[in-house]
């Protein structure tokens, strides 16, 4: 049986993933982000009182965290160092979800020294492909920061935005990612809100998807028999489906209390801040649910009414009457981004319900 790599790697936490800037160099023709302007960041004291209190809310929920800096650049904002340093000091775990622009050595045993878990930097395609999604240069840049990452000793993780546009890159971008000995590869679907709203007619067609997560999962299947030590994520949380019709996976029979064992984390243990303190359940569903100015996190996670309207899995159309939807219900992102509607089906889900 093919066997899931991912699953001896995984850990229970709370993620908090926090925007400290919306400045980056890039215009990535699928970012989520629209204002790309520096200015609406918030000050440094007020970044440690929501380090503080993000300590104080896993403390209370007796569960680990980590927090995920990312932006827009995060290496952009001048107290990265200090933020991370006390962050860690919390003994809260450290991820940056990143650019490659700035990650010379100093900045990469900087980042090593205070002890960041992981640096993920995005691959798109190929050199051509993934220079016009994102801009002229970037490919070469981004196989520098990954073997930077590699040398210093900071697990590098890939993460491939997939559409129409580069699906014809994604298995070549995997045999490359474990000749690179990336610590970690996965990829996301595109979801067409910000600059990706005008990407809608680039989302592949269900069958079309279906197909390729084949092709994908015989891939990794040579690469982990050939001894590549890359582990390959499941974000997908369509694999559920896939393997069950391959009868990989089986669900548990007749659950249909409302328990939620797996797929989507919103409502459960993620939480994003953007750069002006705005907190959304996951930054690729853009339904504002509190402001940190406003509520400590734990009030906005247990009391927040739109927060608490999301968590009513059974009423996402076509997941609720389907025997893995408590452990797959599809990316909300990709149904709001395309239907405007939380609750709506996953567009590019093949099941017939």
């Amino acid at each position: 049986m093919f066997r899931n790599q991912t699953e001896q790697f995984r850990r229970k936490y709370f993620v908090l993933q926090w925007h400290i800037t919306s400045e980056c160099p890039n215009r990535c023709k699928h970012c989520y982000i629209e204002d790309f302007e520096r200015g609406k960041e918030l000050p440094f004291e007020t970044c440690l009182q929501i380090i503080d209190d993000f300590h104080k809310m896993i403390s209370t929920l007796n569960v680990p965290g980590r927090i995920n800096f990312t932006g827009g650049d995060p290496l952009r904002r001048p107290d990265i160092y200090e933020l991370i340093d006390y962050t860690i000091q919390k003994k809260i775990m450290v991820g940056i979800l990143g650019n490659p622009e700035l990650l010379d050595h100093a900045t990469a045993l900087r980042l090593k020294k205070l002890g960041v878990m992981r640096y993920q930097i995005s691959i798109d395609g190929l050199e051509e492909t993934h220079d016009s999604l994102r801009s002229p240069g970037s490919f070469k840049r981004s196989l520098e920061g990954l073997r930077m990452l590699n040398r210093v000793g900071i697990p590098s993780v890939v993460m491939f935005t997939l559409s129409k546009l580069n699906a014809r890159d994604l298995i070549p971008v995997i045999r490359l990612m474990a000749k690179e000995n990336v610590y970690i590869f996965d990829f996301a679907r595109l979801v067409p809100i910000g600059s990706g709203e005008n990407l809608k007619d680039e989302m592949l067609e269900p069958l079309e998807y279906r197909d390729l997560l084949l092709r994908v999962l015989e891939e990794y299947r040579k690469l982990q028999e050939s001894g590549s030590q890359t582990i390959f994520g499941r974000k997908e949380h369509l694999w559920k489906l896939l393997y069950t019709e391959l009868g990989l996976w089986q669900p548990l029979p007749n659950q249909r209390e409302k328990i939620i064992y797996s797929g989507c984390s919103i409502g459960i243990n993620l939480l994003t801040i953007l750069s002006d303190g705005t907190v959304y359940s996951c930054r690729r569903v853009p339904i504002p649910i509190g402001k940190v100015s406003d509520q400590s996190l734990l009030e906005i996670f247990l009391n927040s009414e739109k927060l608490n309207e999301i968590r009513q899995e059974e009423k996402i159309e076509g997941c609720n009457q389907c025997e893995l939807w408590q452990f797959c219900r599809g990316c909300r992102g990709v149904a709001f981004g395309t239907f405007g509607s939380y609750f709506a089906r996953d567009p590019q889900c093949w099941k017939k319900i």
